[in-house]
């Protein structure tokens, strides 16, 4: 028995250390039921190695309760005892037959009967490995019987972990408890249970979503098996070679997914078949069995013929140009033994070497080697692809051809761009349409004169792009012009240059008062004009010294407009008066230093009574002499000049002063003299003159 074990465990290879941990939860029963049209099937098993050594030796109890009939519930439900004696694993003679003939029926008598196993770990060893190399043997001898049990009816109920309950109505419906017989003093082992009845019965449902993908005498079948876990743990697959008369199972045993994870990456159970040849129809269908033994109906089937896979790739000997310059001629060769896998071949082209290929000339006859291609492009890569009777595709290396082309892409047309504040460019034009168009490069200047630079690193294909400039420079635009390359690199003519306006952030320049004059009412400003080239205006502004008022702007004058008489001053006040200039791009300047202007109140003031002149020249002076009996003098004014010039100031006295001599002189000359009276008020009497030669 120890050798039809171990010959079977090798055989099957499957993961039994793929299922969680073993051992480290409390003991318990776990049970699973299902109901047919006349009986109630039971299966179960303990969660623990221990526990089902145990169990092995003292068996399971099954109670079982009526809870409902005829559709009422029972006020007190009825019990019976189903197990007179513990259910116990058949001896070992019962085995011998059943195991010859069922491999799982040997993996569980081998796990509950083999070498060995009547050691109690409690009684230990001679050391603590002999506990250790105890308590993992168990532990394999546990999951190979459970193992055994899921994969056949049958096996578990000659293991003592199954039994069909036949002695029920359909009007009734049960809950089960299923319980170890092991003493108390050994193992507390939670019981386990359900209910049901033979209401709950259904028909098992059919396998899905078969598919086959049918190789070089070779199939993969994949089917949901994760939809149906609750319904089967194994499979029977089938297979016809007569279009569907009969089917027989490609295995003696049952399919099982001997890869399942606790993570489980696909849904999906997958087999691989071995096919007797190829070119000949295989028909596969799947049956589902549950862990109580009971076959599924057949699923939908799937039918394919193995073909020979293609070995072989061609090769293009020569793309050759022809003389029309738009007519190619491709020859390639391809072995004679891959003829027998070979469908046809077909023309593949694209403008670009690795990718983008599109078959221009499809089911081209598997004997051709030669083929002519008209309408070149103007640069060409073609491959010849070899299609198998399987559908596999192998490809060959890419060729190129290339016609001559020396005519240049249109010149561009069309640029226009603007600039924003913070320098950003975006220049647009009118796209080329060649076909063999590759891209254009962009060229800029400071000045309309100068050398452009390229600014594109590479040819772009675009027809725009995004530059950055300093708008914080003397110049006030940038210039740019664009030229359009084809795939050969002819180069275009050059568009037409587009000046840009950069925008202004740069403030113009101040003015500088000049001069002034207040008199006879007006005050009168002359000032020179900003050094700014894009200065328009010079804007003037007015306001009374001493008071908190804001500025008034009085005048907006265009440059280069100089001078400003302002009219509306009150006699007798002062004004405070600067000057801003404002450029094209509505940018001031800043103020100039304010003017402190008074506008003398000459019009009620009476002329100086008597103003006379003594020459001596003896002596070589003039005396002056003068008399004015106006009220708050402050001051008087003397003028001078010589006859013929313009005359200026010459003296300031003071109001008690009436008599000037004039040392300062030259024979035979005419003088002119001008006195005038300044009031408190600033306010000026009229002008007195007088002539005097000397």
């Amino acid at each position: 028995m120890q050798k039809v074990f171990l010959g079977i465990a090798l055989l099957l290879s499957f993961s039994i250390w793929s299922q969680k941990p073993i051992g480290d939860e409390s003991p318990s029963v776990q049970v699973i039921s299902r109901a047919t049209k006349d009986a109630i099937m039971l299966r179960w098993a303990v969660t623990t190695p221990t526990a089902w050594k145990y169990a092995n030796k003292y068996g399971f109890t099954i109670e079982r309760k009526t809870i409902v009939r005829a559709g009422e519930i029972l006020r007190e439900p009825e019990i019976k005892k189903i197990t007179t004696t513990p259910i116990l694993p058949k001896p070992l003679a019962a085995w011998e037959e059943f195991a010859n003939q069922n491999d799982y029926a040997a993996i569980a008598a081998q796990a509950i009967y083999g070498d060995d196993f009547d050691a109690e770990l409690e009684e230990g060893g001679n050391d603590m490995m002999s506990i250790v190399n105890l308590s993992e043997a168990m532990e394999q001898r546990f999951s190979f019987a459970l193992y055994a049990a899921d994969q056949n009816f049958e096996v578990a109920k000659y293991s003592g972990l199954a039994y069909i309950d036949t002695d029920i109505k359909p009007d009734e419906r049960y809950l089960y408890n299923i319980k170890t017989a092991i003493p108390e003093e050994k193992m507390n082992v939670a019981h386990g249970g359900v209910y049901l009845g033979l209401s709950d019965y259904i028909e098992l449902p059919q396998p899905r979503d078969l598919v086959g993908i049918f190789k070089d005498k070779s199939v993969l079948l994949s089917w949901n098996s994760t939809s149906l876990a609750d319904y089967y743990n194994n499979y029977v697959i089938e297979r016809s070679e007569d279009n569907g008369t009969t089917y027989t199972p490609v295995s003696d045993v049952p399919i099982i997914n001997m890869g399942e994870k606790e993570e489980k990456t696909t849904d999906r159970m997958f087999y691989i078949d071995s096919l007797p040849q190829n070119n000949k129809e295989y028909r596969y269908r799947i049956k589902g069995i549950s862990p109580f033994g009971q076959i599924s109906p057949p699923s939908e089937t799937v039918a394919g013929i193995g073909k020979k896979a293609l070995e072989y790739n061609p090769a293009i000997q020569e793309a050759k140009l022809q003389s029309d310059n738009t007519t190619a001629i491709i020859n390639w060769e391809f072995p004679e033994e891959g003829l027998e896998s070979l469908s046809h071949f077909e023309l593949n082209r694209s403008d670009a070497i690795k990718d983008n290929y599109k078959v221009v000339i499809p089911n081209i006859a598997k004997t051709t080697r030669s083929l002519e291609f008209k309408n070149l492009s103007v640069i060409n890569y073609f491959t010849i692809t070899a299609v198998g009777v399987d559908g596999t595709k192998r490809v060959s290396f890419p060729k190129m051809v290339q016609p001559v082309d020396n005519t240049p892409p249109a010149t561009p047309f069309g640029l226009t761009g603007v600039i924003d504040s913070t320098g950003i460019v975006k220049l647009n034009w009118t796209a080329n349409t060649e076909a063999d168009f590759l891209g254009y490069r962009v060229f800029r200047a400071n000045l309309e004169n100068e050398e452009f630079t390229q600014i594109t690193f590479r040819t772009i294909p675009q027809n725009t792009i995004v530059d950055t400039i300093n708008i914080k420079t003397l110049n006030n635009k940038i210039y740019y012009k664009i030229q359009a390359f084809d795939t050969r690199y002819n180069p275009s003519g050059f568009s037409e240059v587009v000046a840009l306006k950069k925008p202004d952030i740069i403030p113009p320049t101040k003015p500088v008062f000049k001069s002034f004059s207040a008199d006879k009412g007006i005050i009168e400003l002359h000032w020179i004009t900003s050094s700014s080239v894009d200065a328009s205006k010079t804007l003037v502004y007015r306001k009374e010294k001493g008071k908190e008022s804001p500025w008034q702007l009085v005048s907006e004058t265009d440059i280069p407009h100089n001078r400003y008489q302002d009219a509306t001053a009150i006699p007798a006040l002062t004004y405070l008066y600067t000057l801003v200039t404002v450029d094209e791009s509505g940018l001031e300047s800043e103020p100039v230093t304010p003017l402190t202007i008074s506008l003398p109140d000459n019009k009620s003031k009476p002329e100086i009574d008597r103003f006379t002149a003594a020459v001596n020249r003896e002596e070589k002076h003039i005396v002056l002499h003068w008399k004015y009996k106006a009220a708050a003098v402050k001051e008087f004014l003397l003028y001078k000049a010589e006859e013929g010039k313009q005359p200026t100031r010459y003296k300031i006295f003071s109001n008690t002063e009436t008599k000037f001599t004039d040392h300062q002189l030259t024979v035979n000359t005419k003088y002119i003299y001008l006195l005038q009276a300044v009031f408190d008020s600033r306010a000026k009497s009229p002008i007195k003159k007088i002539e005097v030669e000397y």
